[in-house]
């Protein structure tokens, strides 16, 4: 009878296993201004658009998000990356950070919104590679949007854009 129980238990989940598979999301690129500032005091600055693609559909079970990140000017620092789903337009707890004619991003405070999905270690460089993942990532890529921020001390004088560049989420579907 215990040889039937552990058969049965492998046979389903070998059986689970198969009904799951990864793919390949690409994701557009993303620019996030940052305002001339040494310091983000704490605060995560998102975008003000929202990352938008088309959902992958299935039940995601798990996503892993790969790229560049690109700096307009040459970095030592390390960035903390951060993810959310909810618009940062609709928190009330979020900063809108404005030019003359239009919001380009938001400095919100750390809240249960925001996951830290990763680091950017630049070293005398613009260009840091990615590796992100985490319970906001896998959300994001299930609803096919997402926020993308950072949060840093040590940033350089004047404005600074970041750019996410060839964003590829692999992404694990099944049951």
């Amino acid at each position: 009878m215990r040889t039937l129980g552990l058969s049965l238990t492998l046979g389903l989940t070998a059986l689970l296993a198969a009904c799951s598979f990864s793919l390949t999301l690409p994701l557009p690129d993303q620019t996030l201004k940052v305002p001339a500032m040494a310091d983000t005091q704490g605060q995560v600055v998102y975008p003000a658009q929202a990352l938008t693609f088309p959902a992958p559909g299935g039940v995601v079970k798990g996503v892993r998000v790969e790229g560049t990140l690109e700096a307009s000017q040459s970095l030592t620092l390390t960035l903390a990356l951060y993810a959310r789903t909810q618009d940062p337009e609709n928190d009330p707890d979020c900063l809108a950070l404005r030019d003359f004619t239009q919001t380009y991003a938001y400095a919100c405070p750390m809240g249960p919104e925001d996951e830290k999905v990763g680091e950017a270690t630049f070293t005398a460089s613009r260009a840091a590679s990615l590796a992100l993942s985490g319970q906001n990532l896998t959300q994001g890529v299930q609803q096919g949007r997402l926020w993308l921020g950072m949060m840093a001390s040590g940033l350089p004088a004047g404005q600074l854009e970041l750019t996410f560049k060839k964003l590829k989420a692999i992404v694990s579907v099944g049951l």
